[in-house]
């Protein structure tokens, strides 16, 4: 796609202002920002849309379009609707770096613009795939012109679901009697207590994580389905197209949701690359005004609450699978390391249910996360972070295949058990327990049992007594035999920790 092509569309005029030589320039995209400094945001061939927000003096303009010149961007839309005609410094600076220049006047807005670029550039770059079939042709041709996947997608009998069952783009699913009063597989209580047409969702979710080839074929309550996977991307996380009857409809269905993933791929790839810069900024401990402003460039409220997730995954892309766990919430996920790492606008996102859907689903997949206290205020979200990650290394502690710490739990002091490393937890109860051990082996005693009662009794001498059928004065001369043998006294509380700490470690 040209400059030339997007310019000279029917339709208000766009003034050029420098560059009317070099409109033959090939474009990728439109950007719009009011950044002073937007390069971390452009990967070359952009047109740039500007309100021009960012300029407070003259010298400004000379700062902005350097940056724009380096990045190369193809060229530069200037609105004049806040500020009014483009100022003479802008159209020198353009001049000087050869970077095209054109008005948007006040009357024509940026989405205008927009939509140009997107019909001109969508046209042209599938305008070898619209030869198929006329009825495919006009859908790929519509959407390739900027209509919205739901805009073009049947209005019965296809869907795209999540792999957790959410209807992506469809009509909605309507059981019938039989598939309605079918009772879900492996005894799933949770999905026999959702509405029928979640039910039959999640069912054709299962069949699409469990089939052993794509596409597959399935029978619900009777119904026919064929099922086919959206590429790229794993199945846990991913996509699939549902065609109910007849499956001559789905391979098409298939290439038009690849085109608009691909379509909505460079967007994604920006906010990935925001949630990134998000958590790098808590991970510094940035004060507020930081954060809110890389809340604000994420799509967030800049205004609590907010919490943070941190969660690893085994079997599946830890990102994808959390954005997909957190819909329909206000959210941004970033790959972080090993794991990925959530910004959610709300006290307390919850994942379990979904989690347990999909694992019960999906051979070797494992979900662990953690999740933060609410921050009422952004100052606020890198303790969140630090609080999430610890949560975090708690639920690796636990077994099962879903392990979510969530608020809750977060004062325990098995969080603070779990921020300490291995070796030092065994090391701390080998030094109290290890005397009590070797005498439970050399005399056959029960000292350390004992202990645990007694502790669990919290430190009464008629409950341990009764709880381990002792008579009080038995018990009494083991609580003395521990005592001796580890330089514990039970009888002070601060021992008493000391002991129980040391039993929860070993544990």
């Amino acid at each position: 796609m040209r400059l030339r092509d997007v310019l000279e569309q029917p339709g208000s005029r766009l003034p050029v202002l420098v560059g009317a030589d070099e409109l033959d320039r090939p474009l990728t995209l439109a950007y719009t920002t009011d950044l002073l400094d937007p390069t971390r945001y452009l990967t070359g061939g952009e047109v740039v849309l500007t309100g021009m927000m960012w300029r407070r003096d003259p010298a400004d303009s000379e700062l902005f379009v350097s940056r724009l010149a380096g990045a190369g961007v193809a060229a530069l839309g200037a609105g004049e609707g806040l500020l009014g005609p483009v100022p003479d410094d802008l159209v020198q600076a353009c001049a000087r770096h050869g970077l095209p220049l054109f008005a948007v006047p006040a009357d024509v807005s940026f989405r205008e613009v927009t939509d140009r670029i997107s019909a001109v550039l969508w046209s042209e770059r599938e305008a070898g795939a619209v030869a198929a079939r006329s009825r495919q042709r006009g859908l790929v041709a519509r959407l390739s012109a900027g209509a919205d996947l739901p805009e073009v997608w049947p209005e019965s009998g296809a869907w795209l679901l999540s792999c957790t069952g959410r209807t992506v783009t469809g009509p909605a699913l309507t059981p019938d009697p039989v598939t309605a009063t079918a009772r879900p597989p492996t005894g799933d209580a949770r999905a026999a207590a959702a509405p029928p047409a979640a039910q039959l969702g999640r069912r054709l979710a299962r069949e699409f994580l469990r089939a052993a080839a794509l596409p597959v074929r399935c029978a619900l309550g009777g119904r026919e389905f064929h099922l086919d996977a959206v590429p790229p991307g794993e199945r846990p996380g991913g996509v699939f197209v549902v065609v109910e009857g007849d499956p001559a409809p789905l391979e098409n269905l298939v290439a038009l949701a690849a085109l608009d993933a691909a379509r909505q791929d460079r967007a994604r790839r920006l906010e990935h690359r925001l949630a990134e810069q998000l958590v790098a900024t808590l991970r510094t401990g940035a004060g507020r005004a930081e954060v809110a402003a890389a809340l604000r460039a994420c799509g967030l409220p800049d205004a609590g609450p907010h919490t943070v997730l941190s969660a690893v995954t085994t079997g599946a892309d830890a990102a994808a699978l959390l954005a997909e766990l957190l819909h329909p919430a206000a959210a941004v996920v970033a790959a972080d390391g090993d794991r990925a790492v959530a910004v959610v606008a709300d006290a307390g996102p919850a994942i379990r249910d979904q989690a347990r859907h999909l694992v019960s689903a999906v051979r070797g997949l494992r979900l662990t996360a953690g999740i933060s206290e609410a921050a009422a205020d952004p100052a606020g979200l890198p303790s969140a972070l630090a609080q999430a990650e610890h949560a975090l290394a708690y639920a690796a502690q636990r077994t099962g295949r879903v392990r979510v710490v969530g608020s809750a739990e977060l004062a325990s002091h098995e969080l603070l058990l779990a921020a300490v490393p291995r070796h030092t937890r065994e090391a701390f109860a080998e030094r109290l327990l290890a005397p009590l051990r070797e005498y439970d082996a050399t005399h056959r005693a029960d000292l350390v049992h004992t202990l645990r009662t007694f502790l669990d009794c919290d430190g009464s001498w008629t409950r341990c007594a009764a709880a381990m059928h002792l008579h009080v004065n038995t018990l009494r001369y083991r609580i003395g035999r521990i005592s001796a043998l580890t330089g514990r006294n039970l009888d002070h509380f601060p021992d008493r920790v000391d002991l129980y700490l040391a039993l929860r470690a070993a544990a």
